[in-house]
This record gives C-alpha cells, sequence and structure tokens, in this order.
C-alpha cells in the first residue's frame, strides 16, 4: 500500500513504513557514490588531480548520494515487542533506537498547518502520528487524505488503539459506527438552553438542528455585499461625474458599471443569507441517515445516505467547499457532510452520539403496535424562560 511517497505493509508482527524509491533513482544515488569513491584514481589518470572545482563538484556529489543512501524514511512497528523504530535522518540512522508503545496511546491522523489552504503552491499534508502524554511521533504524510486515512486506520487496528481523526475523538477503528442502540427508554437531556429539538418514533430518530444565524463572520460578508451592490456604484458614478460632467453619467458604460456591481452584491448577499438561515434535518435509522437542508432562501435539498456508505460520524473541525468551522461531520463513500456549526460543545457531543445510536438500533419485527414515540425541545437560549415546544433559534 501507498501513502504519499512512502510505501507500507503488514508482515507477521510488524508494519514497515518506507520511503519508495524508483529503480532510477536508487542506481543514480549508487552510482553517483561510486563515481566519488573512485575519483581520486580516475583524477590521478586524467589529470584533473589539481583542479580544485573537480573536487568541490565530488564532495557536493558525493554528500548528496550519501544523504540519499542512509537517510530514507523508514519506521518499522513490532508488535510482539510492543516498539516502533524510526529513522528520517542521517542523524537516526546512525544511532536509531526502537521505543517501547507505551509511550503512546493512540493513533491521531491531523492536517499540518491548520491555517493553509489548498491551492497551486500550497497543498494540504496529511499527518499519520503516534500520540502521547509527551508528544507525537510521525509515522507518514501524504498529499491524499485516503491514503493517510488508511494507513493510520491499519496502525490503530495492529497495534489495537484508538483513532483521533483531524481532532475528532479518540475511538477503536472496528467501533467507529459501534455505540448502545436506541430503545423505548428516554434519550438524555439536552444541554440547557439548546434549540435542538428531537423525535423518537418507531421509524427511527428526528433531529432539527437551528440554523447557524447571523454569526460575526456572516454579518461581516454581509455588509459587505451591500458594499459591493449600493457604496461601489454610488462612488463609480461620482468619479465618473467629476471626470466627465453630469451628463455623461447616465450614458451606457457607468450604467452598465452600474449594474453589474448591484448584481455581484445582491447575488452574494442571497448566498451568505442562504447560509446563515439555512437549517437541517436529519433522520437516522439502522437503515441509514436521511439530511435535509431548507431555509426561507434555499429550496429543500435532500441526500440520502444509507448505512453501507457511512464511514463515520465524528465531532469535528472540518472544512468543506462552503463552511468550515467545528461541529457534526457525517464521513461518506464520496465525501463529507459537516453539520450543527453554532452549536455548543456539549450539543455536538450529545447529536453526534445519539446519532451513532441509531445507526446502531436495529429495526424491530414488530414496530408498529408497541412504538414509542417521544418529541421534546429545550428552551431557547436567548428566552429567559422555559418554552415547551418552541422553535429552533435563529
Amino acid at each position: 500500500m501507498r501513502c504519499g511517497t512512502h510505501d507500507w505493509s503488514i508482515s507477521g508482527p510488524f508494519l514497515n513504513i518506507q520511503h519508495k524509491v524508483g529503480p532510477i533513482d536508487g542506481w543514480l544515488a549508487r552510482g553517483a557514490a561510486l563515481v566519488v569513491v573512485a575519483f581520486p584514481a580516475i583524477a590521478y589518470a586524467t589529470g584533473f588531480f589539481g583542479d580544485v572545482r573537480i573536487w568541490l563538484l565530488m564532495m557536493a556529489m558525493g554528500a548528496v548520494s550519501l544523504h540519499h543512501l542512509t537517510s530514507r524514511w523508514k519506521v518499522v512497528l513490532d508488535q510482539e515487542a510492543r516498539t516502533v523504530w524510526r529513522r528520517t535522518g542521517v542523524r537516526e540512522a546512525l544511532g536509531a533506537k526502537p521505543q517501547p508503545l507505551e509511550l503512546f496511546t493512540s493513533v491521531a491522523l491531523y492536517m499540518r498547518d491548520n491555517g493553509s489552504t489548498e491551492g497551486l503552491f500550497i497543498a494540504k499534508v496529511y499527518v499519520v502520528s503516534l500520540m502521547g502524554p509527551s508528544g507525537a511521533l510521525v509515522l507518514s504524510h501524504s498529499d491524499d487524505r485516503d491514503e493517510a486515512l488508511s494507513l493510520a486506520q491499519a496502525v490503530a487496528r495492529f497495534l489495537g488503539m484508538g483513532l483521533s481523526v483531524e481532532g475528532g475523538q479518540s475511538r477503536s477503528v472496528t467501533a467507529r459506527l459501534e455505540d448502545a442502540p436506541l430503545t423505548e427508554d428516554r434519550l438524555p437531556d439536552l444541554p440547557y438552553g439548546s434549540g435542538i429539538q428531537f423525535k423518537q418514533d418507531a421509524r427511527g430518530l428526528t433531529l432539527e438542528l437551528p440554523a447557524c444565524g447571523w454569526r460575526p463572520e456572516y454579518a461581516a460578508q454581509a455588509a459587505f455585499a451591500v458594499v459591493i451592490a449600493v457604496g461601489a456604484p454610488l462612488i463609480l458614478l461620482k468619479q465618473w461625474r467629476q471626470m466627465f460632467g453630469m451628463q455623461s453619467a447616465a450614458s451606457q458604460v457607468p450604467i452598465i458599471a452600474s449594474t453589474l456591481f448591484v448584481v455581484c452584491g445582491a447575488v452574494f448577499w442571497w448566498w451568505v443569507a442562504r447560509e446563515a438561515t439555512s437549517r437541517w434535518s436529519i433522520s437516522a435509522s439502522s437503515r441509514g441517515i436521511e439530511l435535509t437542508r431548507y431555509g426561507p432562501w434555499r429550496g429543500r435539498k435532500v441526500m440520502r445516505l444509507p448505512a453501507s456508505r457511512i464511514q463515520d460520524i465524528d465531532v469535528r473541525d472540518a472544512r468543506t467547499k462552503v463552511s468550515r468551522g467545528r461541529g457534526i461531520v457525517i464521513e461518506h463513500d464520496h465525501g463529507s457532510e459537516l453539520l450543527g456549526l453554532d452549536l455548543s460543545q456539549e450539543e455536538l457531543e450529545w447529536a453526534g452520539a445519539v446519532l451513532r445510536r441509531a445507526l446502531a438500533t436495529r429495526a424491530s419485527p414488530a414496530s408498529s403496535p408497541k412504538a414509542v414515540t417521544a418529541s421534546r425541545s429545550c428552551p431557547l437560549r436567548t428566552g429567559g424562560h422555559r418554552q415547551e415546544g418552541g422553535d429552533s433559534r435563529e
């Protein structure tokens, strides 16, 4: 298997990770080292023994070839001896010692430099590490998240440790979606002041998550959209009138340019308002999850994910094409969905736990007659008194 420039494999009690070297690269490094070793004899025979520039060139080539031959990345995990041996540089190649696995408690997949964005010159690098109280030990890295995730899952299974994906909860790979099934018993209470509404019946669990609302970032984006739609045309017309006179302000060029500013600002404002006021409705059962997003500025959009396609439900920091933040991440075979960006940590953990429990629930053969329905919503945050059955907060 491959993770970036590294190959990894499991052989008995060993999991090996090492730098992938192509045949051409290997022969070039060995050939360069051989030329450097034989250079004194070659220089003496050809008459270049006294040329300082040739000696400097050979020394540089020898250093590069020695680096490539001795510092290639290699990690060995020994399941029987419970040790990890790693070599990533020349210094470690000469004195690398195995470390006990007892120093580490979990496996983590995270993104290096969380502030970086994927682009032409800056790429997201996903790192697989062993985590412990004393720090992290990097095992491998890749620009491909699927490659890094496959290795992280393999290491977690191999060592019997929990796996944390991008800051999420550390759980066993074999039990990423296993939890106590939902029963007719009462669900745990929501955190006080929560705007989440839920309903449990024979068909499964339905969660209604409140809209994100006009958070500071959305309010700033909306204000910027108003500046584009209103301020830019006014400034353009004023400058145009000062340069070409009052009558020229009614010509085609300033009118068309002002119209473009108004349209761009209105479209941007509509997009921000749609994101700020959209809600999520989540229906979960043993068959899978149905996600419905709707709002006053958005038509209803439904996504159905069968249980066989869902890979994990976690609470962590994530980024999608339109939003980023900490929320409930539902990973599936074609990507991930990010929900509940405006919820508190307690609300996110509650919602993530009940969704996993709903997926773990097995359908009852006699569901209708003995079905139990529970519908309840906690008081709104904005109110100073309890509101039973109230709407979600804005």
